[in-house]
């Protein structure tokens, strides 16, 4: 017969070993790293906020995020920290992540509260059935730069049919991409590559593609490294420049009635001190996102980052790029965005 004490020595190994294996920090499930929250819990501490946002090429300090919108301003400013704890929300937990599904995936699975990204995976997501409100904007008209490899790349867009080109798949690239080459009558000309932006200088030093669309910051970026710029979106199709959203679950929003309020307005007010200490937010700006002042500055035209939670050229930049989704059935089951929308 098993010894008793043996018996409860084994149950309790093992009960501590499925809790070391279970226990991932949260938002796991999505290859998302956690940045640190605003210090340690105490028994006075109240409701957390877990914000997710996107970050492939910046760094934190001091439990601060790399979010370079205003967003990321008003926490670096302590606003939003300040703000919240007067409805009991006292710590707020961020979660970096590689791209806009990886940010869905930790948002459906309830792994966090609030995300911060590209358009068109939000509407995905959205169009999906998932269950979340649009309740702002954070910047505008965001820019997308189609470079060229060095060695045998292309001169104009009409030189890529036959020829591979990339983005990260589901960005708000991927729409700009796909709308850029329908509207050519490229789109079943041109074989499409799934890369993450910092994985794709090897692929272009190598050859291996001929041309892939970069993000804020990168793009700037990498035509300062010599890479030829075919086309920069801004300038010549604004139509398919993307919008940064924000977006929370329903579930958050519904437990925290006070909250959109809250954020609203003091969103509001770090636009409005950004915009009175401009040299200072590109500096931290630059901090935050590990690149050099200039390739910042034009990344982030702070004519772009509006008060306005909606501002009018925002939900006409959204809906056609809804419409090109609907139209391409990337999106399941179409809605309409002001049914998405949660305002004050």
């Amino acid at each position: 017969m098993v010894d008793n004490k043996y018996l409860v020595l084994v149950v309790l190994l093992f009960a501590l070993l499925l809790t070391a294996c279970t226990s991932n920090g949260g938002a796991s499930s999505a290859g998302a790293k956690k940045e640190d929250s605003q210090g340690p819990k105490t028994e006075e501490d109240g409701k957390t906020l877990r914000l997710g946002y996107i970050n492939s090429t910046g760094t934190t300090s001091k439990g601060k995020p790399a979010v370079s919108g205003a967003e990321g301003w008003s926490i670096e400013k302590g606003f939003l920290q300040e703000d919240l704890k007067k409805i009991g929300i006292t710590d707020i937990e961020y979660f970096a992540f590689p791209n806009g599904p990886n940010l869905n995936e930790a948002m459906a699975a309830g792994e966090i509260d609030l995300g911060i990204f590209g358009d068109t995976p939000g509407l995905l997501a959205r169009g999906a059935g998932q269950k979340t409100k649009l309740i702002g904007l954070a910047n505008i008209y965001q820019d997308i730069w189609l470079v060229t490899n060095k060695k045998n790349g292309i001169s104009k867009l009409e030189d890529l049919k036959g020829k591979t080109v990339a983005t990260a798949n589901g960005s708000y690239m991927f729409r700009f991409l796909q709308g850029l080459l329908k509207e050519k009558g490229l789109l079943d000309d041109v074989k499409f590559v799934s890369l993450f932006p910092p994985d794709a200088l090897a692929s272009l030093e190598r050859g291996d593609i001929q041309a892939y669309a970069f993000p804020t910051y990168m793009g700037p970026k990498h035509v300062k490294l010599g890479f030829p710029l075919v086309l920069q979106a801004s300038k010549t199709t604004p139509e398919l420049t993307g919008t940064s959203v924000i977006v929370a679950t329903e579930k958050f929003l519904d437990d925290n009635p006070k909250f959109l309020s809250v954020w609203n307005s003091t969103r509001t007010k770090a636009v409005k001190d950004l915009k009175d200490h401009e040299e200072e937010y590109y500096q931290y700006a630059a901090k935050v996102s590990s690149q050099e002042l200039d390739v910042v500055k034009e990344s982030i035209p702070l004519e772009n980052i509006r008060e306005e939670s909606f501002p009018k050229e925002g939900i006409e930049l959204l809906e056609g790029t809804k419409q090109f989704l609907v139209d391409q059935k990337l999106i399941k089951q179409d809605f309409e965005i002001e049914d998405w929308i949660l305002s004050e």
